[in-house]
């Protein structure tokens, strides 16, 4: 998949099929959309390309609030390139941007950047200053130049429209198995294995730990999970999502007791897959009573991989 960004990139020579989005998540709806560019693209002999924003237009406009992402930028790139797009297109989210109207975002962007001949967006889609445009606009402007546009309906799952904010939702009420219907997947965490305080060592429970950076997701608790590294297999563990409260810790971490594991694993690429949610953070009164609510999470978790998976 090829990757480009605006305002840099150089004008495409070859004529396009084009979408529009954030796609957080890379979600059923999206994947639904994506895939009906990438199958007019096929049909018509055209390019497909994925437009989307880094950082998204809530991040940029809400610069003091912490805004919730589902999936970073390298996850994203990466599930949009599983779907066999030839190109994604990266709009730098920035003052002149976000003061683009729907005209000058359709001619300097979708016209002279990306060469579009078909454009197809979510029925919700909006874009340009004032969030003014929407598939109304495309039509109108784009129709008499020749270009097609299309919009598809939204994805529903359960009676419930297949959304980013709803996946959000599902995850701070624990609801892995509705993440996973509206995903396609299980939800996952991918990062580099680091080194912690070894408190884990001490309880003989040795962790790995995964940094999280800036991605603040609603997730807190004890999960059961599945711990996939690269090229060395996958492994059933029992992670925890929070501020470790009965030692006094203040950053949110994530940290995975991996069964029956015993190797040396600093620096690898990992990515952790939420099944089940066990229970909430807690705070215990010490080390001891931690230690065998534990012990108890990694009986519950053994319990739960043998009964349904």
């Amino acid at each position: 998949m090829k990757f480009i960004r605006y305002p840099q990139l150089t004008p495409l020579q070859s004529p396009t099929v084009v979408t529009i989005g954030n796609f957080d998540g890379v979600h059923l709806g999206h994947q639904a959309l994506i895939n009906r560019v990438t199958s007019i693209a096929k049909e018509k002999q055209l390019q497909s390309v994925v437009v989307t924003m880094q950082p998204l237009a809530s991040e940029y406009f809400n610069k003091t609030d912490k805004t919730v992402i589902l999936t970073p930028f390298k996850c994203k790139f990466n599930l949009i390139k599983q779907l066999s797009v030839d190109c994604m297109c990266v709009l730098n989210f920035n003052k002149d941007l976000s003061e683009l109207t729907a005209e000058e975002f359709i001619q300097r962007i979708l016209i002279r950047g990306l060469n579009a001949k078909h454009i197809i967006v979510g029925d919700d889609f909006k874009f340009g200053k004032n969030r003014s445009g929407d598939v109304h606009v495309l039509k109108r402007y784009c129709q008499p130049l020749g270009m097609y546009v299309d919009s598809i309906d939204s994805v529903i799952n359960d009676n419930c429209r297949i959304s980013s904010s709803q996946i959000r939702n599902d995850l701070s009420l624990g609801e892995l198995e509705k993440v996973k219907n509206l995903l396609g997947r299980y939800f996952s965490i991918s990062g580099k294995v680091s080194k912690g305080q070894q408190l884990g060592r001490t309880l003989n429970f040795p962790t790995i730990n995964i940094k999280l950076r800036k991605q603040d997701l609603p997730l807190s608790g004890i999960y059961c999970v599945k711990v996939r590294f690269d090229n060395s297999g996958e492994y059933n563990g029992a992670a925890s999502i929070g501020t470790r409260p009965t030692v006094g810790g203040v950053e949110k971490l994530l940290e995975v007791y991996i069964l029956d594991f015993n190797k040396q694993v600093y620096g690898q690429n990992v990515e952790v897959l939420f099944y089940h949610k066990i229970r909430n953070e807690v705070k215990f009164d010490g080390l001891v009573e931690l230690k065998r609510h534990i012990k108890e999470d990694v009986i519950k978790t053994r319990l739960f991989f043998r009964n349904n998976i």
